[in-house]
């Protein structure tokens, strides 16, 4: 790590390698398998850099040598990315590979994938410490109503909210309607048929809201009136073959929004919000800065609003609305491997800005339990360096920086989603 001269950045790093962590934000749900190693390799965050350093798709077509040859002239102009570190990182510390910049390394990797089975998902997450994972799943619906129960004992979940309020047709808004009993007809059986499909999710143990339609569109949700909002429900309902476009849409997309707001409040959920930098590369970062969610804060004052990413590349903004509002946490899930020299910056600012039970340090954001080993480790050292930074320079004593590593890491997600741990003091 770059900062790792600093006094009481080895101390400190050792500290986090005995603490307990909590995933604030993951997606997958246990083991998966790994059937062809350079498709494994890259099916993590690298994968964009890879794209944005002229890479394209590596066709199992070729002769092995020859793929990975032609990996490996991307590879060579993108391995020094907090992705690619993150990634090797990873592959460190589950399978003793420190390098694939050869083919003779790259083979060796792919021996040792062959003996990759469930009992390495269990082993690292044991190794690793982590007690819960907060998971994003696809299969949310289905764990929920009982269709699937193979899921790790560390998942907690997230209920998925774009589903409810990203409506465009008819057929989208039948999606809860077979827990309503009857025919959805008007706003207020679509209404009643999400009360009803959320009761069961809160019965379930959902810990949270989870919402990332940043991807599709600005996260700056307005207030419309009912009336504007059922016009377009009725639009749907009359014309069952039509599909109905953003610009007419986001009435009711504004309005269902903040009717789960008032839901958040009702059973006190905090609300995830994914907040800057997108995965893949050709993306609108302008949409996403958090700063167009303040008009929602404001309005829902009992809402805890726990803001993902580090809102990258938006610092400013970020940490003045941590300070500002009581009801906001701010999440680094993601962006400890997305850029540690903004994270750890952040993190220094943050300390002397914000009240640090307001802040979590790690979640994956990831489908791999390698790139969760790989992401966690450079979290650690991002924290390391940031408070060993403080620490040198008298603005913490060693005492209160780990007291405050631990809160970031493990208490703070511990209280915000209610998971009911016990403490873990310094």
């Amino acid at each position: 790590m770059y900062c790792s001269n600093n006094k009481y950045f080895s101390e400190i790093r050792q500290y986090l390698d005995n603490i307990p962590v909590i995933e604030t934000h993951e997606h997958y749900t246990q083991y998966h398998g790994a059937d062809d190693a350079l498709d494994f390799v890259i099916n993590n965050y690298y994968w964009s850099d890879y794209m944005s350093a002229g890479g394209d798709g590596l066709s199992k077509e070729m002769p092995p040598k020859e793929r990975y040859e032609r990996f490996l002239t991307i590879y060579n102009k993108s391995k020094h990315t907090a992705y690619a570190q993150g990634m090797i990182e990873g592959l460190r510390i589950c399978w003793g590979i420190d390098n694939i910049d050869s083919y003779e390394n790259f083979l060796i990797l792919e021996e040792k994938l062959k003996s990759r089975e469930a009992s390495v998902y269990e082993n690292t997450m044991e190794k690793l410490n982590i007690k819960a994972k907060v998971v994003d799943s696809w299969d949310f619906m289905d764990f929920v109503d009982g269709n699937k129960t193979d899921y790790s004992k560390y998942c907690r979940f997230a209920f998925q909210l774009p589903e409810f309020h990203n409506n465009h047709s008819k057929q989208d808004l039948l999606k809860y309607q077979k827990y309503l009993g009857r025919a959805i007809t008007c706003l207020d059986d679509y209404l009643e048929s999400f009360d009803k499909y959320l009761q069961k999710c809160v019965d379930f143990g959902v810990v949270c809201f989870k919402d990332q339609t940043a991807y599709r569109r600005s996260i700056a949700y307005g207030n419309p009136t009912r009336d504007e909002a059922e016009k377009v429900f009725n639009a749907m309902m009359i014309n069952p073959r039509e599909t109905v476009g953003d610009d007419r849409a986001v009435y009711l997309d504004d309005w269902l929004f903040q009717y789960a707001m008032r839901k958040a409040a009702q059973y006190n959920l905090p609300v995830q919000i994914h907040t800057g930098h997108m995965a893949g590369i050709r993306n609108d970062i302008v949409k996403t800065n958090a700063a167009h969610l303040i008009p929602a804060i404001e309005m829902h004052e009992n809402v805890k609003f726990d803001l993902f990413h580090g809102n990258w590349p938006y610092m400013d903004e970020y940490i003045y609305i941590g300070k500002n509002y009581p009801n906001v946490y701010l999440n680094l899930c993601w962006v400890q491997s997305i850029d540690p020299v903004y994270c750890v910056e952040f993190m220094k600012r943050a300390v002397m800005t914000v009240p640090h039970s307001k802040i979590m340090a790690f979640g994956g954001d990831t489908s791999m339990i390698e790139w969760v080993a790989g992401y966690l480790s450079l979290a650690k050292d991002n924290v390391s360096c940031a408070l060993s930074e403080l620490t040198d320079s008298g603005w913490l004593n060693i005492h209160k920086a780990k007291q405050i590593a631990a809160d970031w890491f493990f208490n703070n997600p511990n209280d915000l989603f209610k998971l009911g741990f016990e403490p873990f003091n310094a």
